[in-house]
């Protein structure tokens, strides 16, 4: 027999219908930049790779699929969190709880599987060249997939989530509910996908690249006229961007995960310092699809030569004594000239030139007693030095 609520009064100490409206404030201000600084670089990164032939190779066609799950993470999930956080009652009904998480889930989980992508393509690149590259094909193949299982991995979050109505007798409850058999170990499996597979896959490619480099620049360095070799350096640097921010920004959803079901149903659930972990751990997620075009964009040469001759960027107009400038545009100037000057980088580039001239020298000596070794050592710096995603 179902308990007949609406012959109770709900605790009136704990009806609060929504958050103070200063919270409201500073939490969509914090919001609002995030937003639209994301939009902007994950929709630069599309148009860059669509528009620029010379961009649209495999391994960007997967940068771009996973610029554009970023932009609808952006879009859509950021709205849906806020309108849950606001309020105390769930206000997106019946096809809000089936589709809310179950949406978010896809777009997390495709994107980090691009990324993954991504970094084992850049494995096979530096370290493996003799194994068969990605091809364009192989590459729409490889979207599709990852858009398929971001699908069937989010699916229990439709399936195992119910919109429920209690109507007490001085409020009417409106909440979405979880299956607490199924979904708490589904969670766990979600974590593993969303934060421990990808990080793992990328401290292992990227410290295999950085090996192969090491051993590289060792051998350059023990000729008679030793050039400094940057690569291992900026593989270094790679790896260290990669991996903290990876790390910092997915981390704290995992504790979350594990606090949520440790304390489920219980006084720690709902208080205060609760609540704002939840919202600063989910908060980061978002964090981390805005910050992706700079990472695997903007920290690319060829991105940002690209990014450099685009229009509105290239574009100042003068009026009188005032210039007006593209703020984001000055943003990537900006912090590319605190990076270095324009002598230097003519100095690096130069330095760059030398390196790759000399290494296919030596692999044209080294050849004459081991062909294979001399073609991987070409290949190494041609993938390097042409196309420049390190």
């Amino acid at each position: 027999m179902d308990f007949d609520f609406s012959q109770w009064d709900f605790p009136e100490d704990r009806i609060w219908l929504r958050i103070p409206s200063g919270e409201i404030a500073w939490k969509v201000c914090s919001f609002l930049p995030l937003i639209i600084f994301g939009l902007y670089g994950n929709s630069v990164m599309i148009y860059l790779i669509a528009a620029n032939r010379t961009l649209r190779t495999p391994t960007n066609l997967i940068v771009a699929n996973m610029a554009v799950a970023d932009c609808l993470t952006l879009l859509i999930c950021p709205t849906m969190f806020m309108i849950n956080d606001f309020y105390q009652n769930y206000q997106l009904g019946y096809v809000g709880c089936k589709m809310e998480g179950f949406v978010v889930v896809v777009f997390l989980i495709t994107a980090v599987l691009n990324l993954s992508v991504v970094s084992y393509d850049r494995l096979t690149a530096i370290v493996l060249p003799l194994e068969k590259r990605l091809t364009l094909r192989a590459a729409k193949i490889v979207i599709f997939c990852t858009w398929l299982a971001g699908v069937l991995l989010a699916l229990p979050l439709a399936i195992y989530r119910d919109y429920r109505v209690r109507v007490w007798r001085n409020f009417t409850e409106r909440y979405c509910k979880e299956n607490i058999n199924v979904l708490p170990k589904y969670w766990y499996v979600l974590i593993t996908v969303l934060v421990w597979l990808p990080l793992g896959i990328m401290l292992i490619c990227y410290t295999a690249i950085f090996i192969k480099l090491d051993r590289y620049e060792k051998r350059v360095l023990s000729r008679e006229n030793p050039l400094s070799v940057n690569y291992k350096r900026s593989v270094a640097k790679t790896l260290f961007i990669v991996v903290i921010v990876f790390g910092v920004l997915r981390l704290p959803f995992t504790i979350f995960v594990v606090l949520r079901e440790k304390y489920y149903n219980t006084e720690v659930s709902v208080d205060s310092a609760m609540q704002y972990f939840s919202y600063f751990s989910q908060y980061l997620m978002f964090v981390n699809a805005a910050v992706n075009p700079l990472i695997y964009g903007f920290n690319n040469e060829n991105f940002r030569r690209a990014y450099a001759e685009m229009s509105c960027v290239k574009r100042r107009r003068a009026k009188g004594n005032r210039v007006h400038h593209c703020c984001y545009c000055d943003f990537i100037k900006k912090n590319k000239n605190n990076k270095q000057t324009e002598a230097n980088a003519n100095a690096e580039k130069s330095c760059a030139k030398e390196i790759s001239q000399s290494a296919t020298a030596e692999t044209k000596r080294l050849q004459e007693t081991s062909n294979l070794d001399g073609s991987v050592e070409d290949t190494l710096v041609a993938q390097i030095d042409g196309e420049g995603f390190i």
